[in-house]
This record gives structure tokens, C-alpha cells and sequence, in this order.
């Protein structure tokens, strides 16, 4: 698996999660009520989104492993490379819940630590200052999206109060909070970011580049 490869999986992937937030968009009358059928679509996007970003942070992994390997033309030095890879290997094939914690100790293991580049700068949004994000906000962010997704994933009755939702961030929900079209824009926006910049970290760590697919 090599970097570029790795982007083009993963915006492949999230191309779906685009789709649903348009079926979403032109779905219903626009009445008033809560939208239940909307919900699953958003509850799709969030688990379709999560999973494109654990297979990036495998395939990513991959990639720096690849990219810096010996070239096929030094055979022997390649194979005692790749031999010593194994545990790099054996993490990507256990890697089950891609939060914060788990994604830098797989990537450190092939040599590339990811966190500190995960801070960007973004409108602070309805009046507000713009807002910087730190690599310890990150952290705690993908992690809230990991526990949606596990409460979506095993058929929970409520999600977790998290910031990550706006009906907690903004409403101020304190128990069974409502996912929304916001939200799964928002889980999409966020995890293509930090892809972005983990791959393009990444392809600087090993020296190479890599041309990142226009989105939509």
C-alpha cells in the first residue's frame, strides 16, 4: 500500500458519506417534527466515516512502511527490513478502535508520531471567535465520534451526551441526544481533515508527496 493509494481509498470511501447527506438534503417534506427515518441516514454517515478513517490510519501505516522500504532491487536488505516490520504489521491486522490513543501507538510503531499535527485553525462560528484546535482537542473529539459510532453500531437506545453532537454542544442536552444532518457533516469534515494531515505528515516524514483527491 503506498500513500497516495492510501488518500484515494479513503476519499472512495467517504464519497458514500457524501452521497447519503444528499439523499438526506432532498428527502421529506420539510415539515415540522422530528425527521426519524433522516436520523438512520445520519447514523450511517457517522459509521461509514468512522470506518473509512480506521482503514486510512491502517492503510496509511502501511504506506510509510512501504515507502520507506529498500528498493525491490536490494532484495536481501528489503527482506530484513520487511522482517522487521512485523510488529508494525501485526498492529495494522488487530487495530479495532481507531481513537486518538490507539492510531498514534500504531503509527509510531513504523516511526511516524501523528499528533502534533493535528491542530488547524476554523471560524468559531454564530458570532464567535475563530477557534484553534490543539492535538489534545483532536484527541478527545475522535474519540466522541468513536463512541457514537460504537453506540450506533451495537444498536444502543440513546447515544452519548458528547460535545461532538450539537444538540449536546449547542442545546445542551443532558440525556438522549439527537443526531443530525449537522452532525454528519461535521464527523466528515473533521475526519478528512485529520487524514489530511496525518498523510500529508506522513508523506514529508518518508520524503515523498502525494496529490490529495479533489473533494466534493
Amino acid at each position: 500500500m503506498e500513500l497516495q493509494g492510501a488518500v484515494e481509498n479513503f476519499e472512495g470511501a467517504m464519497k458514500h458519506c457524501v452521497n447519503i447527506i444528499e439523499v438526506h438534503r432532498g428527502y421529506g417534506t420539510g415539515g415540522g417534527g422530528r425527521r426519524y427515518r433522516e436520523v438512520s441516514l445520519d447514523r450511517a454517515v457517522v459509521v461509514l466515516a468512522v470506518a473509512a478513517w480506521q482503514a486510512a490510519v491502517q492503510d496509511i501505516t502501511l504506506g510509510i512502511v512501504e515507502t520507506a522500504a529498500p528498493s525491490v532491487a536490494k532484495a536481501r536488505k528489503r527482506a530484513r527490513y520487511l522482517a522487521r516490520c512485523g510488529q508494525v504489521f501485526d498492529g495494522v491486522q488487530k487495530l479495532a478502535t481507531p481513537n486518538a490513543q490507539n492510531t498514534r501507538r500504531l503509527m509510531m510503531s513504523a516511526g511516524f508520531d501523528p499528533r502534533p499535527l493535528w491542530t488547524w485553525t476554523i471560524a468559531g462560528g454564530r458570532g464567535r471567535q475563530r477557534v484553534t484546535w490543539t492535538p489534545a482537542m483532536v484527541d478527545g473529539r475522535l474519540d466522541e465520534w468513536l463512541q457514537v459510532r460504537h453506540a450506533i453500531a451495537h444498536g444502543h437506545d440513546e447515544l452519548p451526551v458528547v460535545q461532538a453532537l450539537e444538540s449536546v454542544r449547542l442545546d445542551g442536552a443532558t440525556s438522549d441526544p439527537t443526531i443530525r444532518l449537522t452532525d454528519a457533516e461535521t464527523c466528515v469534515s473533521f475526519l478528512r481533515r485529520l487524514v489530511r494531515l496525518t498523510s500529508n505528515g506522513a508523506a514529508a516524514h518518508v520524503g515523498t508527496s502525494i496529490v490529495y483527491p479533489a473533494t466534493s
